[in-house]
């Protein structure tokens, strides 16, 4: 995929599951909580990117920045960024998320989205856990990100996912950050 340049602050996409419901180990696997793959975006994908945004965050998007969201807005952002993966669950996308590596020890978290139906499942979370892990060995130090005010649901997932507010409220949106030790 081409270098692309970061996209504004102000559109950022954000959706992420409610906070996740905690399972304790005497509850039997769910088919929700099956095992994650993780694959890097293709052309093929736009359909799905679209759709899923559309869904699950045009009104939130709209009241947030008080600007139609498009199927045409979608894949501008999307295709602005340096990475989009794919997050499929028994070989079928569920999610994506998107990403701008902004230096050596720092990476810009533009987009976590999950279709309604996995979200409040702890699939979030693991998508979370994962992206983390993966930062890490790219010796990412930081992860900055911006979270809609609109979008209730998707700040306590950020908070309660270890993320923490880096300022004031912007354009809709208030930018976030998770320190890795």
């Amino acid at each position: 995929m081409k270098k692309r340049q970061p996209k504004p602050a102000s559109k950022s996409l954000r959706a992420t599951p409610a906070q996740s419901k905690k399972k304790t180990a005497a509850q039997p696997p769910t088919q929700s909580m099956a095992r994650l793959h993780f694959r890097p975006r293709t052309d093929e994908d736009d359909s799905f990117i679209s759709s899923i945004t559309l869904l699950t965050l045009k009104d939130v998007f709209e009241a947030s920045t008080n600007q139609p969201l498009t199927e045409a807005i979608i894949l501008q952002l999307v295709n602005q960024t340096d990475t989009c993966v794919i997050i499929e669950q028994r070989g079928k996308p569920i999610g994506y998320y998107c990403y701008d590596k902004t230096s050596a020890d720092r990476i810009y978290w533009g987009s976590l989205v999950l279709v309604p139906s996995k979200q409040a499942k702890g699939l979030g979370r693991k998508v979370v856990e994962h992206f983390v892990a993966e930062a890490k060995k790219q010796g990412v130090r930081r992860i900055d990100g911006h979270v809609q005010v609109k979008n209730e649901e998707a700040y306590h997932f950020w908070m309660s996912n270890g993320f923490q507010v880096a300022g004031r409220e912007q354009n809709g949106s208030v930018p976030i950050l998770f320190q890795i030790n």
